[in-house]
């Protein structure tokens, strides 16, 4: 299983100067290079840890999900290790 954090703080050396806006497509343009290279790789699950925050970062990435990535399972990570804060896709059963 393959763990990305999405926390701004673990993509860039400093945040401060971006907007809102400029913060959340570096973390989808990660979500969505990790989730290629997931597929690519025929890695079978994929946990994206969001952190709980005000939900826009999960809902942009459970909708590009539902979308892009359909054919795979999404559920809600571990509640004991992520408590809310990370969905994990299931890219290959067994």
């Amino acid at each position: 299983m393959k763990e990305v954090d999405l926390h701004i703080q673990e993509l860039v050396d400093s945040a401060s100067g971006l907007s809102n806006k400029e913060m959340l497509d570096i973390q989808m343009e990660r979500f969505r290079s990790e989730m290629e290279k997931a597929v690519h790789d025929g890695t079978k699950k994929i946990v994206f840890v969001h952190g709980v925050g005000q939900g826009t970062l999960k809902n942009e990435i459970r909708r590009e999900l539902e979308t892009r990535y359909r054919k795979y399972d999404v559920q809600d990570a571990s509640f004991r290790e992520y408590g809310y804060g990370a969905t994990m896709v299931i890219l290959k059963r067994g």
